[in-house]
């Protein structure tokens, strides 16, 4: 079979990972809300999304899990915990891992192929996890950004899919080279603030190997959320999340109002393994002296 390759129009597939990044119960949670907003924006597109749910909001709101699945979306685990993979033991990790993808598995009705880790914190120091990821069954990861970060990136990592050395497939972050940077401005936090003409450059320029997907959380659309500190991050990357809400729905609208892509467990399902690059699980460091210092400096 060929390689899996999108068209000279990309196709950008949606993802979104619902997540609950509040500090304490006392703060409303505003999860449902959010979170039903952008299921029936993605009805009104006709959209099916992979949808990547951290293993304890699904316990508390299973509902959102049995709305996204019986509307076609694919299901995906975001974690047990919103916590980087690096705060956690490999037992610790394998354990909740398990647990929370049995439970998707048995709420949604549907195979748990794919994993995201929070914060995309699969790096060298955490690379043990993807050994673990291969082997409770998951066909595919989605969970690095292969470049400098200031929170977690690996740089050095192919821009196209590829196999981690265990079999597991590995759908990259988009990212845009511009000016020597490389910028994932498909999502989160670059879409809200970045110019819209980067997006546009970006597709236009996009490498015909690579699987694009764009990403949002739903507290990215609520503009109306009171301010408070946001758990697991410094307080200049707090500030950096409440900036520009107002304008995600808008931006997401302008992503996906072209060609849409299929969730990424479909993709992955198609695609000749064999095609792919191979990569062992060994550490890439950045190499210019600005980036060195800028490389990981949000996180606490």
């Amino acid at each position: 079979s060929k390689f899996y390759t999108i068209s000279m129009s990309p196709d950008v597939t949606a993802t979104l990972d619902i997540e609950d990044l509040r500090s304490s119960e006392e703060t409303e949670d505003r999860t449902p809300t959010m979170v039903n907003l952008i299921l029936d924006f993605f009805g009104e597109l006709e959209i099916k999304a992979s949808v990547f749910f951290v293993g304890d909001v699904a316990k508390k709101h299973p509902s959102l899990v049995l709305r996204a699945s019986n509307e076609g979306h694919e299901i995906g685990l975001h974690g047990h915990e919103h916590v980087p993979i690096s705060s956690l033991s490999p037992s610790e990790f394998r354990t909740e891992t398990y647990a929370a993808r049995n439970y998707l598995q048995d709420i949604s009705n549907q195979p748990i192929n794919g994993f995201r880790a929070p914060m995309m914190s699969v790096v060298p120091e955490s690379s043990w996890a993807l050994s673990i990821i291969s082997e409770l069954g998951f066909l595919y990861s989605s969970s690095v950004l292969p470049a400098s970060s200031l929170l977690y990136g690996w740089p050095g990592l192919p821009q196209q899919p590829f196999l981690w050395s265990g079999g597991l497939i590995e759908f990259p972050c988009p990212l845009l080279r511009l000016f020597g940077l490389k910028i994932p401005y498909l999502g989160g936090t670059y879409l809200r603030l970045f110019p819209d003409f980067l997006r546009r450059f970006g597709l236009q320029n996009s490498n015909s190997k690579e699987i694009l997907w764009t990403y949002c959380h739903p507290w990215e659309f609520d503009n109306n959320e009171p301010y408070h500190n946001l758990s697991h991050v410094g307080p200049l990357a707090n500030r950096i999340a409440w900036l520009r809400r107002s304008r995600m729905l808008n931006r997401m609208r302008k992503v996906l109002s072209g060609s849409v892509g299929p969730p990424l467990g479909e993709i992955a399902n198609k695609i000749n393994k064999d095609a792919l690059p191979q990569v062992q699980h060994s550490a890439f460091t950045p190499t210019s002296p600005i980036i060195r210092w800028a490389h990981g400096s949000l996180r606490e």
